[in-house]
């Protein structure tokens, strides 16, 4: 494994080089979801694979709630919820 974020969505996945990157993406396919009425399906399938390693060896998954709970706290999403493009173009 590469240092890259994976974003798996399903069964695909895509490489980004950073976490900002690949939860932009996953926002915008959670957002399409809950436009179509398929948010609660979709987002079970979404997750993001760090590069780093947990204790136990394996590599760090996020899920989408522990996703959106990370970009919250590192300012990329407003207390709107929706994504903060003044910090994410400053930062990134």
């Amino acid at each position: 494994m590469k240092n890259n974020w994976i974003l798996k969505n399903g069964s695909s996945t895509q490489d980004f080089d950073s976490f900002p990157f690949a939860f932009r993406t996953m926002f915008a396919i959670a957002k399409k979801a809950s436009e179509t009425g398929k948010f609660s399906e979709v987002t079970l399938g979404l997750s993001i694979i760090s590069p780093q390693m947990d204790a136990h060896g394996d590599y760090r998954r996020y899920s989408y709630e522990a996703a959106t709970v990370m970009a919250t706290s590192s300012g990329l999403l407003t207390a709107e919820g929706q994504i903060n493009s003044k910090e994410f173009k400053r930062k990134y």
